[in-house]
């Protein structure tokens, strides 16, 4: 409000908006002689003006503003007009410092059914802008928004606002500008309670703009909307980063060469070097200090007693949920403003749901918590912004829904034949079981399947263990293994191998040919190394052919063979989908 009303350039010279410039020279003369000689002059429109508003700058910049068509169009709106005896009886309240004398006078001729009544609600608005920035008034603050919303949607008024403005300034107005003005002068308005947001901290100026007229000003939009959105996105990244596969994995040690920080409240190792001892480690990898052990020490234990299934999975759950949890505070904050539906924070919420939907995913995948997975997707279709990511949400939601039934229900129970009977092998959503060997899908690193003649093979790694599976006469069940490994295994096999080659900067080697951030490779006997690059006019998607994989090459725009690998080479049979996923990684990349 300081740029707008405070600081109108009709108050600092002491006018009222209907001056023209012949009456705006002759003030700014006799203002900038008085400061010269320290002679502070005082006008009858000087409401509460504080001195050191009027200095030689200001008037100076005052007197700019003023001759300056489209700027004196902005000063004349949002300043007081005096028109006839009812501003003038008004004028004489505010003299004698009776504010409701005042107001009421404006507001009851402002109840007369013309195009005047609307000059006197916008005086009466002024009125009430320029005391809200001295004291809080909910009456003033409601009733002011109400005017200002009919007053900037009354044709009649703009109608009048242009010839009173032709006439003050005694040449013809541009319509243009005039019109121009009143589509962005909500915008301006906007800042008006932008400002009073900013003084008294409390939500209900914005939110109460918006719920009556809804638009947004530059310092709403930098000032409160883009910092609130910044919180999101930061809240965004930090879930994201979360190391799932680390943490799932968290055999660390608590000792005194390096820091050891409490999960519950934060207290920090390094404040004291002798403080590991106070520290206790528990199983899912989370630490607490001594004084948080003893008194949430057995609440603690039963939540990860609660959460566990995997080693970690607890301390994985607690990190998304606190990462969560700010996010939802973030999102009311916008919901307390009234700018939960905007447009640019509906596509926040979007990516806010979209990180709650991987960290669901992750969950699910990683620590087989398929209920929990359930609840963080509700949560993401509930905060999504659009109809398309929610609907997009409400199918991965049904499909974990499903997946969480099936494995509620018997696990799968395949026959293994053996030359000398049969093992089973147990097969569920997040895990195979053979001969007491239980390979979570999340730990797998490294798969192949091949067959020749009637001679089938299936293997699966993990870093500790493996399953691998040798049998005849059976296509049909490995052909069953086959899309089990694709439908569950395949995808967390070519998400961690894109992680490695992006993030770690790793080459991966496949068969005959290494995969990095560039591209692939292959060595070619006498003649060096040849690639296919990220950056080639066309990357082909490899395909699977006969117990082979065939990846290409680009050749005057059409396809070539670049090499051929076997299926029996670990990881050959995720080459389509792992050459895809880091072309679209580096393509990511490449646009950030």
């Amino acid at each position: 409000m300081s740029n707008i009303i405070e600081n109108n350039a009709f108050r600092i010279l002491g006018l009222d908006s209907s001056a023209n410039q012949k009456e705006i020279l002759k003030r700014y003369k006799e203002i900038i002689n008085r400061l010269k000689i320290d002679d502070f002059p005082d006008y009858d429109l000087d409401l509460n003006l504080p001195r050191d508003l009027r200095t030689e700058e200001s008037v100076n910049d005052a007197l700019k503003r003023l001759q300056n068509p489209k700027s004196n169009v902005v000063e004349s709106f949002f300043w007081l007009q005096i028109r006839d005896t009812v501003d003038e009886n008004a004028l004489n309240d505010l003299r004698n410092n009776n504010l409701d004398g005042a107001i009421l006078t404006w507001k009851n001729a402002s109840e007369i059914e013309n195009s005047t009544a609307f000059f006197y609600k916008k005086n009466l608005n002024l009125l009430y802008c320029l005391s809200l920035k001295n004291e809080e008034n909910d009456d003033f603050l409601n009733e002011s928004i109400v005017n200002w919303n009919e007053i900037i949607k009354s044709d009649k008024f703009w109608k009048l606002f242009e010839k009173t403005h032709e006439i003050n300034n005694e040449r013809e107005t541009n319509t243009d500008l005039i019109n121009d003005f009143r589509n962005n002068v909500g915008k301006q308005i906007s800042d008006i309670y932008a400002e009073l947001y900013q003084k008294y901290m409390n939500p209900k100026y914005i939110k109460n703009f918006q719920e009556i007229i809804g638009a947004q000003g530059e310092k709403t939009e930098k000032t409160l909307l883009k910092p609130i959105h910044q919180s999101i996105y930061d809240t965004i990244e930090e879930l994201k980063k979360i190391d799932f596969e680390k943490n799932l994995n968290s055999n660390q040690k608590v000792t005194n060469q390096t820091e050891i920080i409490c999960d519950n409240c934060g207290k920090s190792s390094l404040a004291n070097p002798d403080s590991p001892t106070k520290f206790s480690k528990y199983v899912d990898g989370s630490v607490l200090c001594k004084e948080c052990r003893k008194n949430i020490g057995k609440e603690w234990q039963r939540k990860i007693a609660e959460n566990e299934t995997v080693e970690g999975s607890a301390k994985v759950l607690r990190l998304t949920h606190k990462s969560i949890g700010k996010l939802e505070l973030q999102l009311e904050q916008l919901r307390e403003i009234g700018l939960y539906d905007d447009v640019q924070s509906k596509v926040v919420r979007d990516h806010a749901a979209q990180a709650i939907r991987d960290a669901s995913v992750h969950i699910h995948n990683m620590a087989h918590m398929s209920h929990q997975s359930a609840e963080l997707m509700n949560l993401a279709i509930k905060i999504a912004g659009t109809e398309s990511m929610r609907e997009q949400l409400l199918s991965d939601s049904k499909k974990i829904q499903e997946i969480a039934e099936d494995d509620d229900k018997t696990a799968l129970v395949l026959p293994i034949p053996k030359l000398f009977g049969k093992k089973d092998l147990v097969v569920k959503n997040n895990f195979m079981e053979y001969k007491e060997k239980k390979i979570y899908y999340k730990d797998v690193v490294a798969i192949s399947y091949h067959n020749e003649e009637s001679k089938f093979n299936f293997v699966i790694y993990s870093l500790k263990d493996g399953i691998d599976l040798t049998f005849s006469n059976h296509p049909d069940l490995w052909y069953e293994l086959v899309n089990i490994a694709k439908q569950y295994i395949e995808p967390i096999i070519v998400e961690k191998l894109v992680k490695a080659i992006f993030e770690q900067n790793r080459s991966i080697q496949i068969g005959n040919i290494s995969i990095d951030k560039n591209g692939f490779h292959k060595s070619k006997l006498l003649r060096g190394i040849e690639s296919v690059l990220w950056t080639d006019s066309h990357v082909y998607a490899p395909k699977l052919h006969q117990g082979t994989v065939i990846l290409f090459k680009d050749k005057n725009n059409f396809s070539k063979e670049f090499t051929t690998i076997k299926l029996e080479y670990s990881n050959a049979a995720v080459l389509p989908e792992l050459i895809q996923a880091c072309y679209n990684e580096f393509v990511i990349r490449q646009q950030k």
